[in-house]
């Protein structure tokens, strides 16, 4: 394979989500059967055009290499490249404005270049980015040592893979280090602000099981938005400050025995880990609260019977549309499944999501999506999206251009355009 045989794979559709290549109503592992030409793969969900007779109309050749597309190819290429030296050309320190953002530049490693770092959010998840790769090294291997320690069992895999017994043992042993791991993985990021996150994910739970069924939708809804808004409003809900609200009479310091000491809010607010603003990242996690609750919701129309023997599924080879619809029997809804879903340590950060069902489904049975190669791909793939990044951060300073509040008159109707473009993708 050549080099863009192999750069055009790390951009296939595949790599990002086979959803896009094959239909989500059939189960993976028939297209890999059929990539070791052991059958048909199944195509994506596309509609058949017909003609006048209501015949169908065969597909026509690809025009990707005819002189149209070649054309297009030209006119996107240098459209790009524009659109870069437009951005590039007012972050040069001969700018008349340079000097109003330069404070929201910060030495960068390309040589000769200053990095925009004036996005709060990037610049945090910039700066912990040895810690983000530490983790996505870290957490696999834990969990390999995990279960070797913890094996699930010594019966052959032709007997046990399969069984209803092997999947549970499985979802035991997964969620049973997902759940430390979690915990372990907070108190790292966030400090002292474990409490808080833990303690709204036990208030969301809480509602789903003990609410009457009728209340739990709309419930789940006002108390997740009402989250996020109490989040931003109360800045992530400072010690300190919770401290003068329940204790009005102490202070920040006190004099005792004429040594100066911080009081226990200040205290806690001193270790706020890694990560000290824990409220911008909960976003996410609220998501994954609402598909609990909602799975849950769901669930309880299918208590008196299994989903799986009534439509005669294999729980190991379902689709991806039957592991999001397929209800987890009632005992997997419980606490710890539900903390290690919403933690989920590889994706607490920056995502992506799956419902509750969907993780459960996944714990039991490894999902025939889960490939080495395109792992490897994906992993390629963020690497290089990461670096696209870095490249247009220490040549284009829109971000910081923005926050400077500069005069707007000295910039042309094509670089305030290209400039507010710039600043809504990054």
């Amino acid at each position: 394979m050549g080099v863009f045989s192999s750069l055009r794979s790390i951009y296939a559709l595949d790599t990002l989500d086979t959803r896009f290549t094959s239909s989500p109503r059939v189960p993976y592992q028939a297209v890999v059967d059929a990539r070791n030409g052991q059958g048909i793969a199944p195509g994506p969900d596309a509609p058949v055009t017909l003609d006048s007779r209501r015949k169908p109309i065969p597909p026509t050749r690809s025009l990707w290499g005819t002189a149209e597309f070649y054309l297009y190819y030209l006119v996107v290429t240098v459209s790009v490249a524009y659109m870069f030296w437009v951005a590039f050309d007012v972050s040069r320190p001969s700018d008349p404005n340079y000097y109003k953002y330069e404070r929201w530049l910060a030495p960068g490693w390309i040589p000769g270049r200053r990095v925009d770092v004036s996005d709060a959010q990037y610049r945090t998840f910039r700066r912990n980015t040895p810690y983000i790769f530490a983790l996505l090294l870290v957490h696999p291997v834990l969990r390999r040592v995990y279960e070797r320690l913890r094996p699930i069992s010594t019966q052959p895999k032709a007997t046990f893979s399969t069984s209803g017994i092997a999947g549970d043992a499985r979802l035991e042993q997964r969620t049973s280090f997902d759940f430390v791991f979690a915990l372990i993985f907070l108190a790292a990021l966030h400090g002292f602000s474990v409490f808080k996150v833990v303690f709204i994910l036990y208030l969301n739970y809480s509602l789903a099981t003990k609410l009457p069924k009728k209340y739990i939708v709309p419930a789940t809804w006002i108390f997740a938005v009402g989250t996020l808004f109490a989040n931003e409003i109360f800045n992530g809900y400072p010690y300190a400050k919770i401290e003068k609200f329940l204790m009005p009479w102490t202070s920040e310091r006190y004099l005792q025995g004429g040594e100066i000491k911080l009081s226990w809010g200040s205290w806690l607010d001193g270790y706020s880990g890694i990560m000290p603003r824990w409220a911008i990242l909960f976003n996410l996690t609220v998501l994954r609260l609402v598909s609990f609750n909602i799975d849950y919701y769901w669930s309880l129309d299918h208590r008196a019977g299994s989903p799986l023997e009534k439509k005669q599924l294999d729980p190991a080879n379902l689709s991806e549309n039957d592991r999001i619809r397929t209800s987890a029997p009632a005992r997997d809804y419980n606490f710890r499944n539900y903390l290690a879903y919403a933690i989920y340590a590889p994706l607490y950060l920056v995502g992506p999501i799956v419902t509750y069902n969907d993780y459960i489904s996944q714990c039991k049975y490894r999902s025939p999506t889960i490939e080495s190669s395109r792992t490897i791909k994906y992993g390629v793939r963020l690497f290089l999206t990461f670096l696209c990044m870095e490249f247009i951060l220490h040549f284009d300073y829109c971000v910081a251009i923005s926050k400077a509040n500069p005069n707007w008159s000295d910039y042309s109707a094509k670089q305030l355009s290209i400039m507010s473009l710039f600043n809504l993708h990054i």
